[in-house]
């Protein structure tokens, strides 16, 4: 397990994490929808994701060859999207 300081780190330390966070709040998706959908490189996507995968931020779920990533289900990832929607419960 990361740390707290670790986690919003990772998380805040790139606009592009953010947005990915941010879209994975919606469900899961997989490498090339979120990169389509961010109008980001595959590599781009696929490197942030390691990153945010690393420090717990994501869960990785492969179905056959398609990996689909989602937000872990975790209180720190639970206080981050707090941190990010303020106005949400």
């Amino acid at each position: 397990m990361v740390s707290w300081e670790e986690l919003l780190v990772t998380a805040f330390g790139s606009k592009t994490r953010l947005d990915i966070i941010k879209l994975l709040s919606e469900g899961g998706k997989n490498i090339s929808r979120i990169a389509r959908e961010l109008n980001i490189s595959y590599s781009s996507a696929e490197k942030n994701l390691r990153a945010l995968e690393g420090a717990g931020i994501l869960e990785e779920i492969r179905l056959g060859r398609v990996r689909i990533y989602r937000l872990a289900d975790s209180e720190e990832v639970r206080a981050l999207l707090k941190c990010l929607n303020p106005n949400t419960s």
